[in-house]
């Protein structure tokens, strides 16, 4: 059932519902917090949410200090929403077997990523270092 709740979240992320698809992946998480999807979910409509807010403060004048400042503060605020989301979906792979871990490796790549964004932009340099790291092990395990 808890699948199905967050497959709704993602359908009404994809229409830009965000408010009902977030309590939708709070819902999942509620019946059955362990899980990949609707954590993975939620970090992830949080996070693009938060890339967003950063374009659009890419695409303001200079000296519109006031806007570049709301927008940044939305940005990460969504993005600190997101890291727990991410790391609990990290957690969840962590957890499966050899053969499940290898079936997940992009999904597990996906997560990495986003987090590597969120801790570069935040100055979170202990973070990204183990990021980087897993990131890196992951890219030669590949390779092999």
């Amino acid at each position: 059932h808890a699948q199905l709740i967050a497959a709704a979240g993602a359908t009404l992320e994809s229409v830009n519902n965000f408010e009902a698809a977030e309590n939708s992946y709070k819902q999942s998480l509620a019946e059955e917090p362990n899980q990949f999807m609707a954590n993975y979910g939620l970090g992830k409509m949080l996070y693009n949410r938060g890339v967003d807010k950063q374009e659009a403060v890419n695409s303001l004048d200079m000296d519109n200090e006031e806007g570049i400042t709301k927008l940044t503060e939305e940005r990460n605020a969504l993005w600190n929403q997101a890291i727990p989301y991410f790391n609990a979906a990290i957690a969840y792979i962590d957890n499966l077997d050899a053969t499940a871990q290898a079936q997940n490796r992009s999904n597990l790549f996906s997560c990495l990523g986003a987090l590597k964004t969120v801790y570069a932009r935040f100055e979170m340099y202990d973070e990204l270092k183990a990021i980087n790291a897993r990131m890196d092990a992951l890219q030669k395990a590949a390779n092999q």
